[in-house]
């Protein structure tokens, strides 16, 4: 007898009812209603419409209209779609080409938003920053911080031969600052800017050069 009513115990367990044969309301959804649909996480969506975890980072902007930030580049090659060349074919000069204006909008980027200056003393305090002479200190002192490929593709770019040279500085320096530009090339390439402007903003202050 107690076997009987222990399996009818355990039947009605499965079935979702309680021991009295009446429906579990923890197990079963009221009649007409449909099953809670599960709660986002806010700290795994960050905003409606905004998965963070396909997000590696997204700004207050971006979330605000719903949408994946995007850099510069992606969204370059989005506008513009075509065959994309292999990073590992460009020469050390071809790097410091992109380069160049890489570190340019970089910095212009940080002056312009700083404050509203006129045009010349933009371009002054720019100077400061851009020139072979101030790249080349800069890169002086990320010597240590550089990983191994990035310091490969700066001997490429330092031992180069381009085919002009700064009007105020050393060959040294020039040469120097084509190898900083050529890593710098390399980062935006690969998509890695963040890790351009973590070493921009490095070199910058262990230079000495304060922006």
């Amino acid at each position: 007898m107690e076997e009987g009513m222990k399996e009818e115990h355990i039947k009605a367990s499965c079935l979702g009812a309680d021991s009295s044969g009446q429906e579990s309301k923890e197990s079963m959804p009221e009649t007409g209603s449909s099953a809670e649909e599960p709660k986002e996480n806010p700290s795994e969506t960050g905003s409606p419409g905004i998965d963070a975890r396909k997000c590696k980072k997204t700004s207050e902007g971006a979330q605000a209209s719903g949408t994946c930030p995007q850099n510069l580049l992606e969204t370059i090659m989005d506008t513009f779609p075509g065959k994309r060349q292999d990073i590992r074919s460009y020469s050390a000069l071809s790097l410091a080409y992109i380069g160049d204006v890489v570190y340019d909008l970089i910095i212009r980027t940080v002056v312009v938003s700083r404050a509203n200056r006129p045009v010349n003393d933009l371009h002054r305090i720019t100077v400061g920053y851009v020139s072979a002479g101030a790249q080349s200190k800069i890169v002086q002192a990320l010597t240590g911080s550089l990983t191994e490929e990035e310091a490969a593709v700066y001997r490429r770019g330092k031992n180069s031969k381009p085919h002009t040279t700064a009007k105020n500085a050393s060959v040294a320096d020039y040469l120097r600052a084509t190898g900083f530009e050529a890593v710098l090339g390399y980062l935006y390439l690969k998509g890695d800017m963040e890790r351009a402007l973590h070493l921009v903003k490095e070199g910058i202050a262990l230079a000495g050069l304060n922006i």
